[in-house]
């Protein structure tokens, strides 16, 4: 799996919105996104590596549905938030394949423009 630069700053903001979408997560599955959102509070502090890892394990085991919806949660929170910065919009490019949804998958998807509902 490759890693982040947990060095950046934009990634450990990428890192935050995550974590605050996982928080506002409902449902069956509540408990294990709050340990994946702990997890990743923990990264946000320390930019360990070993954190990192350990978060990204937590979020694959989530069931699939529920990582694509925090991953479009997460997608819509980044776009708000550089929305209401005054610094310019910053965009990944636009994902050719269908976009991951493990935890970097998540991360890496923050600037990318929101699918529709089929």
């Amino acid at each position: 799996m490759p890693s982040l630069r947990l060095d950046d700053d934009h990634t450990i903001q990428a890192i935050g919105i995550l974590a605050d979408v996982l928080d506002r997560f409902s449902g069956m599955t509540s408990l294990e996104c709050t340990l994946v959102s702990k997890a990743l509070r923990q990264v946000q502090q320390t930019r360990s590596q070993i954190g990192m890892d350990f978060a990204s394990r937590a979020f694959a085991t989530l069931e699939p549905d529920v990582r694509r919806r925090i991953a479009d949660d997460a997608t819509d929170a980044a776009l708000e938030a550089t929305s209401t910065m005054k610094l310019p919009k910053l965009r990944a490019p636009r994902p050719t394949a269908p976009p991951a949804t493990g935890l970097l998958g998540a991360i890496n998807n923050r600037g990318a423009k929101p699918r529709k509902p089929a």
